[in-house]
């Protein structure tokens, strides 16, 4: 990698470093049982069409945070896992992504230059 690096700073490119953002260990308390209320089945986060729908969910995991649909569509109504915790199997441990948490929203962006 070092030498890659010097490589392309040698050669005059800028060069930078970024990844997608990163994930969390959570700790499953359960799945919705929801059939097909929900439009799509995350493990950090449940998305529905309706805030009714989510709201029954809601009333199963009441810890669970209802993200109102600012910066996202009209009909984008989003209930996201508590703390580190996943939509799984309770007692379960996953690596997830797709939360609120500060791992989960940071992308990493390093500009490399030789000093």
């Amino acid at each position: 990698m070092r030498d890659l690096l010097n490589f392309l700073i040698d050669g005059d490119f800028r060069v930078y470093i970024t990844s997608d953002h990163g994930n969390i260990e959570a700790k499953g308390i359960g799945s919705p049982n929801e059939g097909a209320t929900a439009d799509l089945r995350g493990e950090r986060v449940r998305i529905y069409s309706d805030p009714g729908l989510r709201a029954r969910s809601k009333k199963l995991f009441p810890d669970s945070l209802e993200w109102p649909p600012i910066g996202l569509p009209d009909d984008y109504y989003a209930l996201i896992a508590p703390g580190r915790t996943a939509f799984v199997r309770k007692g379960d441990v996953i690596v997830g992504h797709g939360g609120i948490s500060v791992e989960e929203l940071l992308v990493p962006f390093i500009e490399v230059e030789r000093l």
